[in-house]
């Protein structure tokens, strides 16, 4: 004989009335919604070293990977009644179609319709009660204390969900499918207690097992899983987190199961507010005793407006912003999240959790002698990747290479266990310094991996191939070429260079040309270090170099916005230049004279060519003044005047300040220009200027005063000098100028 329970998802009440059910039946088995193939996970949750929430995960083993999951927390029903047998020494089983069912594709099309359906019926329930449905469950379940009434409202809420809602297919399989478990279990057990969701109650207990769902359940669809337990978090398992069955307020929640166990459930309207009140003095907010005790009052003037016996969650939510808030959620929005939802996070004993990523990745821990670094403390580790000459083994030779492999690789799959940081010596490509700590949300992240591979390489492949695959610019497809020769995935690096090839054949944009020409080159300075070889990528920096030689004269006629990433790419490619014998530094020397030369460029290319040239001893004195002479003459627009200089001063900054003629141009031009002309001048100076340190300012002055006959003393003074109120506004008057292109 079977007995039901009907219960919502993540309901404290359910889980608290639960253990009374089992208690009055004394079942010899206990059957739970859930895939019937995971039974075998129940045993491991029962541990006492496991701390909720964790989730039972389900998925395919091929791709395209579907998952199914079953969040647990402390107070969920199905948690309470595995518990109850375990305690009790009774079998415990699930008895839902199994995941190799529920994971096939068709059937997953058919959850998506039934979880409309199911989200439609709520909906009905809320227009026709006026309450929303978390609100309604609270008043009418959460808050009832007596357990014959409790049991009687919710029978009459499943009937009422069954009565509201649309024939379902996929429901329909399932339930036939738990009476063919029940109907099975009762050959086998004398008292069967059955614990699903309230809508299916009434269609398991009043409906016997029939031969139509034997010829339904006789052969089902299936696809091969795996399944393991992994800890959760609150923030995941609420609706906010994106599980669909979630609560809002998992931490509220927890705060009336406590309340509840201990017979204080009255005292849960009290500890949420203070709980809030708390939160907003900790972190500098005002927040007295009296605004808690009108928050009380007011919660519960709601309650009763509303008929309810005690305040719900929304009662309090809305008290709290009136009385802490001062009216504006806004105020207390961190306290609310703290406080409904919270941050805890579940834990498992250690080999619980079972996919071969986590296996793996304790194997490279204890292999790379990093287990140590497994607490919550974060450390710091610096890696010397040359090999280490002093070691017989070649183990330990490149134990720090392999080490930033590994830690690359968890970077790539998503696996917050380690982070790069910035280190003082940007030029030693053989050192890298990371930050490492453990967390919850690790073993998290590192089941949550297994959907892509069964190990830390394999999914890191998986990762960077499917980058590949959608990758559109070169210069992004360059940069997942350089990802994997830090991982040292040598064969998604001969995949990568494969996509870089062919993108490169149709790269039409200099600028992604330069970028690229700079991951690439990068990646062969940093090849020897990284083991793997480099041959294919000089004649694909070859092939683009040529190219952007080509394209960057006609790309330099465009706006300043362009201008700008055309000088980062010209840099780069300068940067390339300097670094790799096997490119034809004359042709880009030839490059950059035309451009420093051309009248049709945009004036910030054309200068910072010239700064290019100057920087690498190509122009000489009597050149640049020439040049300048030129591009500062009165014969030229202003602002494209201002532009050059501006482009001009973004190298050799030191070079151009020791130069008195330099200035003596610059001083000779501004005198020429009107006011209407001085304006966008002055912009684009300030601009020019906005990134010269304090005392490069200082000595720019200095020659300016000395160029107009005035004392460095006396340039100081000005510099020093505090603007006047009617300055500030003439420089404020500014703002409204339409310097249209500039």
């Amino acid at each position: 004989m079977a007995e039901y329970f009907g219960v919502r998802h993540l309901s404290p009440a359910c889980g608290f009335y639960v253990e009374q059910f089992l208690d009055k039946v004394k079942p010899d088995v206990v059957l739970i919604e859930g895939a019937s193939d995971l039974s075998g996970l129940i045993l491991p949750l029962c541990s006492a070293q496991a701390t909720m929430p964790v989730a039972i995960l389900a998925y395919t083993v091929t791709p395209p990977v579907r998952t199914v999951m079953y969040p647990l927390a402390e107070f969920s029903p199905e948690y309470r009644a595995m518990l109850w047998a375990y305690s009790h020494d009774i079998p415990v089983k699930f008895c839902d179609l199994p995941s190799t069912c529920i994971l096939c594709e068709d059937d997953e099309d058919e959850q998506t319709d039934g979880k409309s359906k199911g989200e439609s019926v709520y909906s009905r329930l809320e227009t026709i009660t006026g309450l929303d449905n978390d609100t309604l469950w609270e008043y009418n379940f959460e808050h009832c204390q007596n357990y014959d009434d409790f049991i009687s409202a919710v029978e009459e809420y499943g009937r009422s969900l069954r009565e509201l809602s649309e024939s379902d297919a996929h429901n329909e399989l399932r339930e036939a499918y738990m009476r063919r478990v029940i109907h099975e279990n009762e050959q086998e057990f004398q008292k069967v207690a059955v614990i699903t969701g309230a809508f299916h109650t009434h269609g398991l207990k009043d409906k016997s097992f029939t031969k139509d769902d034997e010829k339904l359940t006789k052969k089902l669809k299936s696809v091969e899983t795996k399944a393991t337990l992994m800890p959760y978090s609150y923030y995941r398992l609420s609706s906010r987190g994106g599980y669909g069955a979630g609560t809002k307020a998992p931490a509220y929640y927890e705060i009336l199961w406590k309340n509840r166990i201990k017979g204080t459930l009255e005292d849960a309207k009290t500890e949420y507010l203070s709980r809030i009140a708390s939160y907003q003095r900790r972190n500098g907010f005002s927040a007295s005793s009296a605004e808690v005790i009108e928050s009380v009052r007011l919660a519960e003037t709601l309650c009763a407006m509303r008929d309810g016996n005690m305040p719900s969650l929304a009662d309090l939510r809305d008290s709290a912003v009136t009385c802490m808030g001062h009216g504006s959620f806004g105020e207390i929005s961190l306290a609310c999240a703290d406080t409904e939802i919270g941050t805890k996070i579940g834990s498992l004993p250690d080999g619980t959790v079972c996919t071969s990523v986590q296996e793996d990745f304790m194997h490279q821990l204890k292999e790379l002698k990093l287990d140590r670094f497994r607490k919550a403390k974060g450390e710091e580790l610096e890696l010397d990747l040359r090999e280490n000459l002093r070691v017989k083994s070649e183990k330990s030779a490149f134990l720090d290479l392999n080490r930033s492999s590994f830690l690359h690789r968890l970077t790539v799959c998503g696996i917050d266990f380690a982070e790069k940081t910035f280190r003082q010596q940007t030029n030693a490509t053989w050192a890298e310094k990371w930050v490492i700590s453990w967390s919850p949300e690790v073993e998290i992240q590192i089941v949550e991996a297994s959907l892509n591979g069964d190990t830390v390489e394999s999914v890191a492949n998986f990762v960077l191939n499917n980058k590949l695959l959608t990758a559109e610019k070169l210069s992004e497809t360059a940069e997942i070429l350089s990802r994997a020769f830090e991982c040292g995935l040598a064969d998604c690096v001969k995949t990568a260079v494969n996509a870089v090839q062919k993108l490169a054949v149709d790269c039409a944009s200099a600028v992604d040309s330069g970028n690229t020409i700079n991951t690439l080159s990068g990646i062969i300075r940093f090849g020897s270090i990284r083991k793997i070889d480099t041959s294919p990528i000089a004649p694909l920096i070859q092939q683009l170099f040529l190219r952007f030689c080509l394209q960057t004269e006609s790309a330099s006629i465009c706006d300043n916005d362009m201008a700008e990433n055309l000088i980062s790419a010209i840099s780069k490619v300068n940067d390339a230049c300097l670094a790799h014998d096997f490119l034809d530094t004359e042709i880009f020397l030839k490059l950059l004279e035309e451009l420093s030369d051309s009248d049709r460029v945009n004036p910030l290319v054309s200068g910072f060519a010239c700064a290019v040239l100057m920087e690498r001893g190509k122009i000489d004195s009597a050149t640049l003044s020439v040049l300048i002479s030129r591009r500062l003459s009165k014969s030229n627009p202003p602002t494209e005047s201002a532009l050059w200089f501006e482009g001009l001063s973004k190298k050799n900054r030191r070079s151009l300040i020791s130069r008195l003629s330099v200035w003596e141009k610059l001083v000779e031009f501004i005198n020429e220009l009107d006011d209407e002309e001085f304006k966008p001048v002055l912009i684009c100076l300030r601009r020019t200027f906005s990134d010269f340190s304090p005392s490069e300012k200082s000595d720019i002055a200095e020659n300016i005063g000395e160029v107009m006959g005035v004392s460095a003393e006396q340039v100081a003074e000005v510099i020093m000098t505090e603007m006047t109120e009617e300055e500030k506004e003439a420089i404020d008057a500014l703002d409204d100028f339409d310097f249209g292109d500039i």
